[in-house]
């Protein structure tokens, strides 16, 4: 039998550095455009993701505390606190919100639901740790503009441009003793609507 012989001036194929430079430099753009949409869009479906899991804790009229271990699930929220949630509808009237936890650190804040917050604020803001709020869409507002009722004088007035908004109310509580006072205090903050707030006047118009 006879050896198949190699031409010896046969070329090779060669795999030029220019070619596999613009592959992996196409690939790594790719890869890093892949990375920063999916990081933009985090928030996005952050937002919608925290309604969803916030809306079936939510009560109604009232604050409804989320479990501790559930409370850890929910971005935004920490388990060192006490979280509890209020559905408010503004469609008819304007919900009011009152909290009184003096001494320890607490925030309240409004979601839409898209997820965003369209208002916050936290002890600092409430006068000797006591919060009296009222939340109103552009429509009651305007006429609580209108017809400044005395009752709303010394009280918060939170504009949002969503009838149906999650207040989120967040008591620090890092000790067992601090978590049965955060209950307590979660028991007795107010989340009700608020019809008489609006002048009779600029209500039945």
């Amino acid at each position: 039998m006879s050896a198949i012989g190699i031409p010896r001036n046969r070329e090779w194929p060669r795999l030029r550095l220019s070619g596999v430079a613009t592959f992996v430099a196409g690939t790594l753009l790719a890869a890093g455009a892949i990375h920063i949409c999916a990081i933009l869009l985090v928030p996005v479906f952050a937002q919608s993701d925290g309604w969803s899991r916030l809306s079936p804790y939510a009560g109604d009229d009232r604050f409804n505390e989320i479990p501790v271990v559930d409370a850890s699930k929910i971005a935004g929220l920490d388990p060192l606190f006490i979280n509890g949630v209020c559905r408010l509808d503004l469609a008819e009237v304007p919900e009011g919100i009152t909290v009184e936890a003096r001494d320890r650190f607490w925030s309240l804040a409004l979601y839409d639901p898209t997820g965003a917050i369209v208002f916050s604020l936290n002890d600092r803001t409430a006068l000797d740790g006591r919060l009296d709020m009222i939340v109103v869409d552009a429509a009651q507002s305007a006429k609580l503009k209108r017809a400044p009722s005395e009752e709303v004088e010394q009280t918060i007035i939170a504009e949002s441009p969503s009838d149906d908004l999650i207040a989120v109310l967040r008591l620090f509580a890092p000790t067992r003793s601090a978590q049965e006072d955060a209950r307590s205090v979660l028991a007795r903050a107010e989340c009700l609507p608020a019809p008489s707030v609006l002048p009779a006047s600029a209500s039945d118009g």
